[in-house]
């Protein structure tokens, strides 16, 4: 049996890394595919209700406004919320991030806007990230 030398072996190795790593990053947009990235916070639902409507800005695009109800008993600061603008096929054609001044205290609930968001045939909110405030001056 003949033995390819070793600098052979280590290009190929890298050579096909290289190809599943690129096949793998081009699969998809994540932030317009239909299992799109919508937050920094898995299982925010259990901490988090929201309720939103969306209206017609003057400038032309959109504002979702809404309240976000905390089931949680601690402060959560600093809070952001995704708004995401959807078409009718279900693809993500704009999106924002926004603060939610303030944070959202526990057992409570508090207003949010999220405006200039294009005109689409409907929205989602999510939470996007948030720190809960464990006692004065520590952050979790």
């Amino acid at each position: 049996m003949r033995m390819l030398p070793k600098s052979i072996v280590t290009w190929v190795e890298a050579g096909l890394i290289a190809v599943v790593v690129s096949a793998c990053a081009t699969a998809a947009n994540p932030l317009t595919s239909p299992t799109e990235f919508d937050t920094l916070v898995p299982g925010w639902e259990s901490k988090f209700s929201i309720a939103f409507n969306s209206e017609p800005a003057r400038d032309g695009t959109n504002r979702v406004y809404g309240r976000i109800a905390s089931h949680y008993g601690q402060h959560a600061s600093p809070f952001r919320v995704l708004g995401m603008a959807v078409d009718s096929s279900g693809k993500v054609v704009g999106q924002r991030i926004e603060w939610v001044p303030g944070g959202v205290p526990g057992f409570t609930e508090v207003y949010f806007e999220i405006d200039h968001l294009a005109v689409a045939a409907s929205y989602k909110v999510t939470v996007w990230d948030y720190t809960f405030i464990e006692a004065l001056g520590t952050l979790q």
